[in-house]
């Protein structure tokens, strides 16, 4: 390589070298972003295994509020997606409604039913009245998220879209 070298011309060589010179800052800095990236990761999982730690240091806090919490619930009252289903509808008359289809998750014990409910359009005393609706109902019935928006085209009309969740005991089958 070395005799390869010396028999080069130096303008040959200074493109070698300067080609050489570029292909190694690209590499480099590839390598950099890389290793960037990857330290990022590394805190991003120290962070989270450090939130993970925490709660499971509270965990038989945790489990005692929960178990105080199930003796108190009524699974008479609980409800079902269709349900569920009824009681937004109801909770929502004379409100121009749009409800999508439930979504449920499954544990050993519960089943969690959510809804999107969507109003277009409609004042925000209507609004009020359907969350003390749904406020009256929890824990069986609540608001899991809500975004609230203003219609241009209606002054004083707002749109907002809610997801409504619903819990429901399942009995385990024996």
């Amino acid at each position: 390589m070395k005799k390869f070298y010396n028999t080069k011309s130096l303008r040959e060589r200074v493109l070698m070298l300067a080609f050489l010179a570029i292909g190694v800052l690209w590499w480099g800095s590839a390598l950099a972003g890389r290793v960037r990236a990857n330290v990022l990761t590394w805190q991003s999982v120290a962070r989270d295994a450090e939130v993970q730690r925490l709660w499971l240091a509270q965990a038989p806090g945790v489990n005692e509020r929960t178990a105080q919490l199930a003796k108190q619930l009524d699974i008479g009252r609980t409800m079902n997606a269709a349900q569920a289903y009824a009681e937004v509808s109801r909770l929502a008359q004379g409100l121009p409604l749009e409800i999508a289809a439930p979504r449920t998750d499954r544990t050993e014990n519960f089943s969690l039913h959510s809804l999107q409910v969507t109003f277009r359009r409609v004042d925000m005393a209507g609004l009020l009245r359907f969350y003390e609706g749904v406020n009256a109902r929890a824990p069986y019935l609540g608001i899991d998220q809500c975004t609230i928006s203003a219609d241009r085209s209606a002054p004083g009309m707002v749109t907002a879209v809610f997801r409504v969740y619903s819990v429901e005991a399942v009995r385990p089958a024996k």
